[in-house]
């Protein structure tokens, strides 16, 4: 029987032994890639079962270990640079259900919440306060930047930004979700808006009110970039409001007139109206008929007399927002006193007509 020298040792190895190891690892290959019968039928049951039972509920990062709430608290502050109450940010992230639950649990072991010195409270009024302060500033604000704006499109921008989907967006991406404390997980959409209005309000007790409208001004009133403020208001009369704010600025009854139309027996029509006061284009606009032009137009004029159409300069914000002084007390006219100065006016032409 031939024999062969092993290369890494030089010693002599039969043949016999070498086919016979070969043989037994090809069996060892075989037996290791051949599966059980009933393991795809076990796993084909526990893939259904998986999707029976549905997707695993959210669950909080503490339940996975690994959490330090008093660090990720510590650290919320000090990404937006500023100084907070470690006291109050938390308060403003409890809400009652938790607050309740956590009182049950501590009577329950028998725990004095007032000799203790541990009493927790929630964040109903933080956000009241940071509420008022952050309307009362976007207000000013916004009366600063659009002093001809009347001041029920003041109060809608307002709204907007305030609202439940404005709030949501911006606490979301500021990190509110797993800071809240409820007894429910993720957090409700409004629970957002609160824990916001509590930090602001947490914010203004932590330093001052000045140090809470620059936390709004930075995180609030970028929302407006990009969108068109004039869609925030609805005017359900344009071309009334036009013509009574022509006649208090003193100025000519407004015109409309066609300036030019395409295509006007098909279903393609256009038509352009021009609205004119004193012989002066004020504002123009096309439409499918000539009233949806002349309603189109009479809007665009409403935009050019109060400085807000879409070629209007940015929002001073940022730097550029530093050193701006608001007079929180200065209100923009409103409807309301608009139609008092067309009374005023109309007793005053019928007086002198008497006279």
């Amino acid at each position: 029987m031939a024999t062969f020298r092993c290369f890494r040792t030089g010693m002599l190895v039969n043949s016999s032994i070498l086919t016979c190891r070969n043989t037994i690892s090809k069996q060892v290959v075989r037996n290791a890639n051949k599966k059980p019968k009933w393991l795809s039928a076990y796993l084909k049951e526990q893939y259904n079962r998986r999707l029976a039972a549905g997707p695993e509920p959210e669950r909080h990062p503490e339940k996975f270990g690994c959490w330090n709430y008093d660090c990720e608290i510590y650290a919320f502050g000090k990404r937006f640079g500023e100084e907070f109450n470690e006291n109050l940010l938390k308060q403003a992230f409890m809400f009652s259900s938790y607050v309740e639950n956590e009182r049950a649990r501590r009577e329950d072991l028998d725990i004095n919440l007032d000799t203790d010195n541990i009493s927790i409270e929630d964040n109903e009024q933080l956000a009241i306060k940071g509420g008022e302060i952050a309307e009362r500033y976007i207000k000013a604000f916004l009366r600063h930047s659009y002093p001809l704006l009347f001041e029920e499109g003041i109060c809608a921008i307002q709204k907007y930004l305030m609202s439940d989907e404005s709030l949501h967006y911006v606490a979301s991406n500021l990190g509110f979700k797993d800071l809240i404390k409820t007894m429910e997980y993720p957090p409700e959409d409004d629970k957002y808006c609160t824990a916001f209005k509590a930090v602001v309000g947490a914010l203004a007790e932590s330093q001052s009110v000045q140090r809470a409208e620059v936390f709004v001004k930075d995180f609030v009133l970028p929302q407006l970039i990009g969108k068109d403020i004039n869609e925030m208001w609805e005017v359900v009369n344009p071309m009334g409001l036009l013509n009574s704010l022509l006649t208090v600025l003193g100025r000519g009854a407004p015109e409309p007139r066609l300036l030019h139309q395409s295509a006007s027996q098909t279903m393609m029509a256009v038509y352009h109206v021009g609205i004119y006061s004193d012989k002066e284009l004020i504002g123009r606009s096309p439409g499918e008929s000539v009233t949806i032009a002349e309603e189109m137009a009479a809007r665009e004029a409403l935009k050019h007399l109060m400085k807000t159409s879409d070629y209007r300069p940015p929002l001073p914000i940022g730097k550029q927002a530093e050193n701006i002084k608001l007079d929180y007390e200065k209100k923009n006219i409103s409807l309301e006193q608009l139609s008092q100065k067309l009374l005023q006016n109309s007793e005053q032409r019928i007086t002198s007509g008497i006279s």
